[in-house]
């Protein structure tokens, strides 16, 4: 075994010690909208957060791979606490694809020690993905940020919260900002049906001094751009196949203790043949989604300095397969749990509803409705989607390590 396959495993094998204690306490916590402090602090002392981190500067240096598997068993125990890593994981790779050299030493160190980036990036208003009011201007002493933000994902519990901004040029940026600075609002709104605990709510930003070195500027290289949004699209299936495996277990659960379905003739759920068919396609939805999701890991872990644009893009392309696959599988999944179950399952007391609340809000994320259509137009004519829009055409310009041409 190589010492990064020794490193992943060690890693995985201490997390489990948490996504045990995660699992026990998820409903609890969900049912009376309590935050996983604790789990997060102790996902801290195990290195979770400086993951993907260089290991000269304190990381654990491990790929996509890795990572992926790391958010499908927190998603698997609670999706609430799996959607967290997703904001933060994608501003590390921003910080290591699109930073200047100064500038990504100084974050990398920060994250070394053991940052969280929690996420500002949608407004109010209903402005489309990548639209932003919110400014980056000329202050006395440096710079200044001022706008408000919907969706903080993690703001509540960050250190530092990654705020997508619009520079005096018009430039998209992402400042990172301490979670406690001045002019710092962070509300504890969110009130949706799902994903109760993510930290989330409503920040605001009122003339917060900004430093130099805390405003990221958006790689323009389409090399580096589709790789950002690879491994954030990634990150999104795998929580959504996360959340089918820990309903397909409770699944699996309930039917060896339930009765069997009226009409079936049968006593028990075990000798129910619809019944078993029944847990076998939820199985298969599940299997489906994980091996894709895995296989998409996979390929962005393969992805490096060297990579061609349509290399890049065969990898991007497969994300989007699996989060198409991911949140059919999602929302498949946890409404056959109570198929499975019967009516007695919808106790609240059981507390299952919280994976059909948390995969009916979480696959809201975006309008996946769009991605078949993306995925026929590029392996039909090769077609390009704009990695932050993807229903709609892309025209990369060349960058030098483009070698060949797109399938």
């Amino acid at each position: 075994m190589t010492a990064t396959l020794t490193a992943s495993s060690d890693f995985l094998t201490r997390l489990d010690a948490i996504v045990d204690d995660l699992r026990e306490t998820a409903g609890h916590r969900d049912r009376h909208r309590q935050y996983a402090r604790e789990e997060i602090d102790r996902l801290r002392e195990i290195g979770f957060w400086r993951l993907t981190v260089p290991v000269e500067h304190g990381g654990h240096g491990l790929d996509a791979t890795t990572l992926v598997e790391a958010v499908l068993r927190l998603a698997a125990a609670d999706a609430s606490l799996g959607q967290i890593p997703q904001n933060h994981f994608m501003t590390v790779e921003r910080l290591l694809l699109s930073a200047p050299g100064a500038q990504r030493e100084h974050w990398l160190d920060v994250l070394g020690r053991g940052a969280l980036f929690g996420n500002a990036a949608a407004e109010p208003g209903e402005r489309p993905p990548g639209a932003s009011a919110t400014s980056v201007t000329r202050a006395a002493a440096g710079w200044s940020l001022t706008g408000s933000k919907v969706y903080s994902t993690g703001a509540l519990l960050a250190d530092y919260v990654a705020v997508q901004a619009r520079d005096l040029d018009d430039v998209v940026v992402t400042v990172l900002v301490p979670a406690s600075a001045d002019g710092v609002t962070i509300d504890d709104d969110w009130d949706a049906l799902g994903q109760r605990t993510t930290a989330s709510g409503r920040s605001y930003y009122r003339q917060v001094p900004i430093a130099e070195h805390d405003v990221i500027v958006h790689t323009a290289d389409p090399v580096a751009t589709y790789r950002i949004s690879a491994l954030g699209q990634l990150l999104h299936a795998a929580i959504d196949a996360g959340i089918a495996i820990g309903a397909l277990d409770e699944s699996i659960d309930l039917a060896r203790r339930v009765h069997a379905g009226r009409g079936s003739g049968a006593a028990t759920f075990t000798e129910d043949t619809l019944g078993l068919d029944l847990v076998g396609e939820l199985h298969l939805a599940t299997l489906t989604a994980r091996r894709l999701v895995e296989s998409a890991a996979a390929q962005v872990s393969a992805l490096d300095d060297t990579s061609t644009l349509s290399e890049t893009a065969a990898a991007f392309h497969e994300v989007v397969a699996a989060k198409v696959a991911s949140t059919r599988a999602a929302l498949r999944v946890t409404n056959g749990l109570f198929e499975v179950g019967g009516s007695s399952s919808t106790r609240p007391d059981l507390g299952l509803d919280r994976y059909w609340r948390d995969a009916r809000t979480h696959t809201l994320h975006d309008a996946v409705r769009w991605k078949p259509y993306t995925l026929g137009r590029w392996v039909v004519t090769g077609d390009l989607a704009d990695p932050w829009s993807i229903a709609h055409p892309f025209t990369p310009t060349p960058t030098a390590h483009e070698t060949s041409p797109l399938p």
